[in-house]
């Protein structure tokens, strides 16, 4: 199934996709371009609350519980077989459901909310004639606030990487990059 099925489908089944992110849709699948070379061992954004990456490997059964349990339809498969985290057209509200739906323990419930991404603001962000504040106005963690150069600022405090952000953004200038690992 393409990625535009897989959008199609969410959009149908579950409760909420927005309408930038529907229009999204209509001009990522419009545009033509060649696949991605992916190295042997892709890296991918986990679900929320997944072990750390070789852990997690192990443990994972590729039962798809955790796909099938996800209300907002951004937790998928990816071609290696095991889950991914696919924030593109609906954000990550944390409900848990996925985690709690996991038979292999190889999601675990988290002491706080976090999907292990943050934004990274692009050129996209800067208008010299007018500021947008689109992710500064849809953050639900209010963790974005915007910077003295007119480009937005994360705090990584507050942010918990559901994507928003990314979801709302017209101008197509926020991607989100995994944090890195603290060893807690």
């Amino acid at each position: 199934m393409s990625d535009s099925e897989k959008y199609y489908q969410a959009l149908m089944t579950h409760r909420h996709v927005s309408r930038r992110g529907l229009f999204r849709a209509f001009v990522t699948a419009a545009q033509q371009s060649a696949p991605e070379a992916r190295a042997a061992i892709p890296v991918h954004p986990l679900p929320p609350g997944a072990l750390p990456d070789a852990q997690f490997r192990a443990r994972c059964t590729r039962c798809d519980s955790c796909i099938s349990a996800c209300p907002m339809g951004i937790v998928n498969r990816h071609e290696d077989g095991f889950p991914e985290l696919r924030i593109e057209y609906a954000s990550c509200d944390g409900c848990g459901l996925c985690i709690s739906s996991c038979p292999a323990g190889a999601l675990q419930p988290l002491p706080r909310f976090d999907t292990g991404l943050r934004p990274a603001f692009g050129n996209g962000c800067v208008n010299p004639v007018r500021a947008c504040r689109q992710c500064v106005d849809v953050c639900p963690q209010q963790a974005c606030v915007i910077g003295e150069a007119g480009v937005p600022q994360i705090d990584d405090a507050r942010c918990n990487g559901c994507g928003e952000c990314l979801v709302q953004c017209h101008a197509g200038a926020v991607k989100l990059a995994a944090i890195a690992a603290t060893g807690a």
